[in-house]
């Protein structure tokens, strides 16, 4: 359907072909990467990678890879969770000497990256199939109770650690809040949680695009509803011909438009290499309720879980008519937050509040790029100078501490 294809240029116009049009590419990669799976890539590459899969409490099968850390070393493991309808592609597709899980795993690091319920290496259940509407039930609040948890527990269990260090980006910095506060016993597992452009507030959004979005999700929704369909734009092998179709080299005047009103405006750190092969990794899939808990935080402005919209639902759901907010005061694990001046999607400010009711804020840093947009944390030319050595850096410091001061 076209609308379809609309959403997916609206909504994840971060990721779509706002490049650099110079001819070369900082990165070392291969155009076919955007055909290749994350362990295919892993191995591509040169690094050695494990495929594990990890049981949640109410039965979602989870993929989780892992790039094995120097033998013989006792380090601190590092878990990696990705953003919203993406995959862990988010910390490997730069490739080797950019990519974060690399930079790490080169460090001797022992680099785990989940994958998310409902995303293209996540869609099996111990009962449920993808086909049933059950499956689909759930939004980033599960996420954040079931998968983070099991994820970080089958971690520790493998690898015999005490603690580990916590990257997550977007969503995958925002479900962990959900973890730890909705499951507070899981800050003592956290050494230090690397918070990249946290999605926990998201209503000072920049851009007009997800709020006219926003808007339109209840007729979205009914769409999706009258033809039984609670998948919301899941994998595709055939995504990255689709969208260098829909976005034809060199000018994409309108797409760039896009682009900018929903993530910012940094042109100069976008190739046009770079965001072929990210568009064979994304959309990876998600759930049509997640998306809509997401619509309901950007359009109301507080962090909470679900609000079914219906007082009997909720009654019979949270035993009140009052959707509860999480308790952000119950994260106590060591938090470091890294912003982007630019990201229209994560606007700074939030992340600024977000700091401001957490207990254990160690550090905060901005980007020093003025105009580091909120893809760029994934994807920009000058990412790891910026960016990714101001992370390992305190990696590397927690380790040899034990703690983040």
């Amino acid at each position: 359907m076209l609308w379809r294809f609309w959403a997916v240029i609206v909504f994840f116009g971060d990721y779509t072909l706002g490049f650099n049009q110079s001819s070369s590419s900082p990165f070392l990669v291969e155009e076919k990467d955007a055909l290749l799976t994350v362990p295919q890539l892993i191995r591509k590459y040169g690094y050695e990678v494990e495929e594990h899969e990890v049981v949640t409490e109410d039965g979602y099968l989870l993929a989780m890879f892992r790039i094995p850390g120097s033998k013989g070393a006792r380090r601190y493991p590092v878990f990696m969770m990705h953003s919203l309808f993406s995959s862990c592609a988010d910390w490997v597709v730069i490739g080797r000497k950019h990519g974060l899980a690399y930079l790490l795993a080169d460090r001797g690091y022992d680099v785990w990256m989940g994958n998310a319920r409902g995303n293209r290496y996540s869609t099996k259940h111990q009962r449920l199939s993808t086909v049933s509407p059950k499956f689909w039930d759930f939004s980033f609040h599960e996420i954040g109770y079931y998968d983070v948890p099991a994820l970080i527990d089958y971690v520790l269990e493998q690898t015999e650690a005490r603690r580990l260090q916590y990257i997550g980006f977007s969503q995958g910095a925002m479900t962990s809040f959900v973890a730890l506060s909705s499951r507070p016993e899981y800050n003592e597992k956290i050494l230090q949680l690397h918070a990249l452009s946290p999605a926990v507030y998201m209503y000072r959004s920049g851009s007009a695009l997800i709020r006219v979005l926003v808007t339109l999700l209840p007729s979205i929704i009914d769409v999706f509803m009258s033809i039984e369909k609670y998948e919301f734009l899941p994998f595709n092998d055939q995504q990255y011909y689709l969208y260098r179709w829909l976005c034809p080299a060199p000018k994409q005047t309108i797409c760039r438009a896009i682009i900018y009103d929903v993530v910012g405006r940094n042109p100069t750190q976008l190739d046009a290499k770079m965001l072929r092969i990210f568009l064979g990794h994304f959309p990876a899939g998600s759930s049509l309720k997640q998306v809509t808990h997401y619509a309901q935080i950007i359009k109301d402005g507080i962090f909470r879980q679900l609000d079914y919209e219906d007082p009997k639902k909720n009654h019979q759901v949270y035993g009140s008519n009052v959707v509860p907010r999480y308790n952000l005061s119950q994260v106590t694990a060591p938090v470091r937050t890294y912003y982007g001046y630019n990201d229209n999607t994560v606007v700074y400010l939030n992340v600024l509040q977000l700091e401001s009711e957490l207990s254990n804020v160690v550090s905060s840093y901005p980007v020093p790029d003025k105009r580091f947009s909120h893809v760029d944390f994934i994807l920009a030319n000058n990412v790891k100078e910026i960016l990714y050595k101001e992370i390992i850096k305190y990696v590397e410091q927690a380790e040899r501490s034990g703690s983040s001061k």
